[in-house]
């Protein structure tokens, strides 16, 4: 990935941290969002020297997209983009409210539309690669979940429509759904109790690394991978033909 340009939002931590890290490892010059400063800052100092650049800011917010979409050179082109930004909590559908479920669709569908859609002339410039992270579980529903479920639904049919649409710029558009993470946010929101229901619903016995993440995005960004779009990749150990959860 030598001379390659990616970015990756969500890259303080976790999951977008490992993404992060391995895009540099393999010569990519990466650059990071996010809200927290120090967290981004812990990342560029993973990475190979100089190779993982801070960017400051909120998905979100529009004046933070614009800024973000022009901290990249557009003569530099864009050939990863990885949407990993996301986060929700667990409730019932019922207990819900109004503000939580649109803060929810918000961050996951709507910004992530609207971050990738203001970044098409940088991706067509280099046939970029467009990886969405999703869930396991988002075409079969997860009790607690409804908000996040019915964001990530949105985000896999909106990156198939793209990748048709964009197919003749050269653009791949693809998603991965990973299982159960423990990344530090998802440690934060979920209960031992529901970390060891996930993992007893996991055929492979086991929680999904974010190093494991990290290769299959590094994959699908490659020449490797220059035949697939418009494609969700499921790395859950088989929790999706699992049992399922039952109710949370």
């Amino acid at each position: 990935m030598i001379n390659h340009h990616a970015l990756v939002t969500g890259g303080g931590s976790g999951i977008g941290r490992a993404i992060a890290v391995r895009l540099a490892e393999l010569g990519a010059t990466v650059r990071i969002v996010g809200r927290h400063a120090a967290a981004l800052e812990e990342t560029c100092a993973m990475g190979p020297k100089d190779r993982i650049l801070a960017v400051q800011g909120d998905i979100r917010q529009e004046q933070d997209r614009h800024r973000i979409i022009n901290a990249l050179p557009v003569t530099d082109g864009l050939d990863i983009l990885v949407n990993n930004a996301g986060g929700q909590f667990y409730a019932a559908a019922r207990d819900i409210s109004d503000r939580g479920w649109d803060s929810v669709i918000d961050l996951n569908l709507n910004a992530t539309f609207k971050l990738t859609r203001g970044l098409f002339d940088h991706l067509a410039l280099r046939g970029g690669s467009v990886v969405n992270i999703s869930l396991s579980g988002t075409e079969r529903g997860t009790s607690g979940l409804a908000h996040s479920i019915a964001a990530r639904a949105g985000v896999l049919g909106f990156s198939r429509t793209l990748a048709l649409e964009w197919a003749k710029h050269d653009i791949r558009i693809n998603c991965l759904s990973p299982g159960t993470v423990l990344s530090p946010a998802f440690v934060s929101a979920a209960t031992p109790e529901t970390v060891e229901r996930l993992i007893s619903a996991t055929p492979a016995g086991r929680t999904t690394h974010p190093e494991e993440v990290a290769e299959m995005v590094a994959f699908l960004a490659s020449s490797s991978a220059a035949m697939l779009t418009g494609q969700i990749f499921m790395l859950d150990g088989g929790a999706h033909i699992g049992p399922g959860l039952g109710m949370i």
